[in-house]
């Protein structure tokens, strides 16, 4: 009896971790803490904690859909996380709703008119790529990426919005960092799904260079994405306290270098290790945040 308890209790463990991961939290929270990171790092105090919620549904709102459009086009290159989506897809609709719908609560209930028309827009550039821009774009070498990095990156403007503060550049300067952040984290996703790619005809970037150039390129990407932070410090546009952010380069490097090896396996290390970088944003300006 205590064996067949632990059985369960580690299969329940097991389902819990696997939701949290395959089911988009793991994501949606990093999606959050690249929001809080933009409130500490702008010292836009005391935190609306309502912010990060709205930012996770959000985040949950469009993932689960496009996981839910596409369940039978992934299976052949993502088959654990299809397998557990499988587990409640036919309440995929009633799922994505309630995430939607909660993003609304909170948002009218919280947010500007400003906040909400920007907040509005966010969701309907993630759905719409969904539906038809894939299509219309994927011809196009990168274009699925520099839509998603472009589309990530537009969450900084939104957190300044909904805070009622000017955009300005320094503004811009931190939206272009995390732009290239994403577009670190979005091609290395693609390298797993390249086969797929091909066969689909989307013509992203390790579709085009191939495994091994594609990570030299981001190696590349990993190493420019750090400048504007070291430029914006040394200019005095962004806080010394941004600065620990360039220690992210040595975050990506390791990864990177790590999926040099063909026996590592790569969707592991896309949704733990890569999508787990933006835990680390606020603890790194907290470093440095309260000797500024």
């Amino acid at each position: 009896m205590e064996t067949s308890t632990t059985l369960g209790r580690m299969k329940l463990s097991e389902s819990i971790i696997e939701e949290f991961i395959y089911g988009g939290h793991w994501l949606s929270l990093g999606a959050s803490s690249v929001a809080l990171s933009t409130i500490l790092l702008f010292n836009l105090l005391p935190i609306k904690w309502e912010f990060l919620l709205i930012v996770y549904f959000g985040t949950q709102c469009i993932y689960n859909y496009n996981h839910y459009k596409d369940i039978n086009i992934d299976y052949f290159t993502n088959p654990e996380r299809v397998n557990h989506l499988y587990k409640y897809h036919k309440y995929g609709k009633i799922i994505i709703s309630i995430y939607g719908l909660s993003y609304f609560i909170v948002l009218f209930i919280f947010g500007t008119v400003q906040s909400i028309i920007f907040g509005t827009a966010l969701i309907g550039l993630g759905v719409i790529f969904s539906l038809k821009i894939i299509d219309a774009l994927k011809k196009m070498v990168g274009a699925k990426l520099i839509y998603t990095s472009f589309s990530w990156s537009l969450l900084i403007p939104f957190t300044m919005i909904y805070h009622s503060q000017f955009l300005n550049y320094s503004i811009l300067i931190f939206t272009l960092f995390v732009f290239l952040r994403i577009i670190i984290t979005t091609t290395f996703f693609d390298i797993k799904d390249a086969i797929l790619d091909r066969k689909r005809g989307i013509t992203t970037v390790p579709v085009v260079l191939g495994r091994k150039k594609s990570l030299t390129f981001l190696q590349l990407v990993n190493l420019i994405s750090i400048m504007p932070i070291i430029l914006a410090v040394f200019i005095h546009m962004l806080p010394l306290y941004s600065f620990p952010l360039t220690l992210l380069f040595f975050y990506s490097f390791f990864y990177i270098q790590k999926a040099r090896d063909t026996n590592v396996e790569i969707t592991n290390l896309s949704y733990v290790i890569v999508d787990g970088e933006f835990y680390y944003w606020p603890i790194l300006i907290l470093l440095l945040y309260f000797i500024n």
